[in-house]
């Protein structure tokens, strides 16, 4: 499972006592602004053992696809990692290399080659998108969730407030726990 922090603290807190509770280990893709606003939080994510990628620094799509801001240089892109980076990296005690997600997914052919020199080689996307952000209630998330589960299957939830992927995640993994599946971090896959 993978969660997203970038907007507000929401239900992060209430997030990882499920996943302590339910031994589960995750992966969240961070940006360095809320790591900023958050540091405690960031601090608890890598103390329980769950993996820390860089999200960037702001969240500005790459590509300018889903911010209809413009798409960003190759120079500009690095330079979201490498910011981000130095925020996270002293909270968590290691640089957040070679892990990162794309805001939004939005990528293009070039992306690769862009950040490969700020030593960042590893994206992680998703399979299955809970669309808690895009405002489904509890029970769709659940449904959702379960309804496309498969082996190997990385999860996108959200942390904010705005979605409801923090109530629902009990169930999602209780759900998941009851088909037989099992919960690693992205390192792992």
């Amino acid at each position: 499972m993978t969660f997203d922090a970038g907007a507000d603290r929401g239900y992060a807190a209430d997030m990882l006592d499920v996943l302590a509770d339910e031994r589960v280990p995750a992966t969240f893709g961070i940006t360095g602004n809320w790591a900023r606003a958050n540091p405690d939080l960031v601090r608890r994510i890598a103390a329980e053992g769950h993996m820390v990628i860089n999200h960037t620094l702001d969240h500005r799509s790459f590509t300018g696809v889903s911010d209809n801001l413009g798409g960003l240089s190759a120079s500009h892109r690095r330079q979201e990692l490498e910011d981000a980076d130095a925020i996270i990296a002293p909270l968590i005690g290691h640089s957040t290399r070679p892990w990162y997600r794309l805001p939004y997914g939005d990528g293009d052919a070039h992306v690769a080659a862009d950040v490969a020199p700020a030593g960042y080689d590893r994206q992680i996307g998703w399979t299955v998108d809970s669309l808690g952000w895009r405002g489904a209630t509890d029970q769709d998330i659940v449904t959702r969730c379960l309804k496309l589960a498969a082996p190997k299957a990385i999860f996108l939830l959200h942390v904010g407030r705005e979605s409801r992927d923090g109530p629902a995640l009990e169930s999602v993994i209780n759900g998941l726990k009851e088909r037989g599946y099992s919960f690693v971090r992205v390192d792992a896959l």
